[in-house]
């Protein structure tokens, strides 16, 4: 079998749950099975940790949102997507996996295609995303797809409530974790309470930082590290009235030093009030981290009785959640003894060997 996964996600990626996922496909795929990646040009962080899947060019974009950057990434994405285009066009592969929701290639497309459905947030928090102008787009390309992978039984019921989708025609595939070649305890950074991934919207980032500096400014050693863009200035303003700017940092970071920081961590706090699956709550279990997340959509179904959970539109329960998992140690080693126990649920290899079995539904 012949997949094609085009460029979308690694056009516009530098970190994230969607390339991680495709990146670790790719690479975890039967080998009696080929794959090609339509991308020239791309800045995603797994790429550059991972030459057999990409062998051609990496561009380091600046970390800060610029007019400049913002250019680079418009014509790196057309570049890309005349690529993609052009592979599309060769028909040289048995069936298309797109990374996003472009209809771009509807019109060429001469083969089947599957698409994984991460999350539906912008159908489910319609009034965040009101403006966004992808909303159609994704909808057309779900609804004409010749099946669907969902990342979690959540996801799936969100297709069938929303779309109408018909239930056999969805796969729920979960993903895997990657198991850290060491559990590096050399610790740079004292006491901190972690925070993973983007921190716009829906990822809940304000009111856990209201809650949490309740915490830091008790604590006069305790930081609080977030893995992934630089404060922007409303975010700073913020911190600075809360009197924890001092103490907040951001950090970009590869996969080894990410999984460091997970190790090391006093909790590792995913207070998002809507989640596809979940990503950063296995990674954490891998290293040995204990978890407070929110109770809502798929994190339960993903972390089971491996999580301390609150309410995340609750500042009082959140920040009790942690104080609880940071003060009780008896409590906190039973939160990484059930993690451990709930990775076995989970696994890379399964989730490719799953995906091929739904390829083969659409070409048999």
């Amino acid at each position: 079998m012949k997949i094609l996964y085009d460029h979308q996600m690694f056009s516009i990626q530098k970190y994230g749950g969607i390339t991680k996922y495709f990146c670790e496909l790719m690479k975890n795929l039967p080998t009696e099975h080929q794959f090609k990646l339509s991308l020239l040009l791309s800045d995603n962080q797994y790429l550059k940790e991972d030459f057999k899947i990409f062998k051609k060019v990496n561009i380091p974009l600046p970390d800060r949102e610029s007019r400049w950057k913002l250019i680079l990434k418009k014509r790196l994405y057309s570049v890309n997507k005349t690529y993609s285009e052009y592979i599309i066009n060769t028909n040289k592969y048995d069936l298309l996996h797109p990374t996003y929701y472009d209809t771009y290639f509807l019109s060429k497309l001469k083969k089947p295609y599957i698409i994984t459905v991460h999350d539906l947030i912008e159908f489910r928090f319609k009034e965040l995303y009101a403006k966004n102008t992808r909303i159609p787009q994704m909808e057309k390309i779900i609804k004409n797809a010749n099946r669907i992978i969902s990342i979690s039984e959540n996801t799936k019921n969100d297709l069938i409530d929303i779309f109408k989708i018909q239930p056999e025609k969805i796969d729920v595939i979960h993903h895997g974790f990657n198991i850290p070649l060491t559990l590096n305890k050399r610790n740079a950074f004292g006491r901190y309470i972690l925070f993973v991934g983007r921190r716009g919207v829906y990822k809940n980032f304000e009111i856990f930082v209201r809650a949490v500096s309740i915490l830091l400014n008790k604590q006069s050693d305790l930081k609080l590290i977030c893995v992934g863009d630089p404060f922007k200035k409303e975010e700073m303003d913020m911190l600075r009235t809360l009197k924890i700017s001092e103490k907040s940092m951001t950090l970009g970071v590869n996969e080894r030093k990410l999984n460091n920081l997970y190790s090391n961590a006093l909790v590792f706090v995913y207070p998002t009030l809507y989640e596809g699956f979940g990503m950063p709550v296995l990674e954490a279990f891998a290293n040995n981290c204990p978890v407070c997340l929110s109770n809502t959509s798929s994190l339960p179904e993903i972390a089971g009785d491996a999580g301390a959970y609150f309410d995340p539109t609750d500042q009082d329960s959140i920040l009790h959640a942690v104080e609880r998992v940071i003060f009780d140690n008896e409590f906190s080693k039973e939160l990484i003894n059930a993690g451990k126990k709930r990775l076995i649920n989970f696994s890379w290899k399964n989730c490719a060997e799953q995906t091929i079995a739904s390829y083969k539904k659409i070409l048999n």
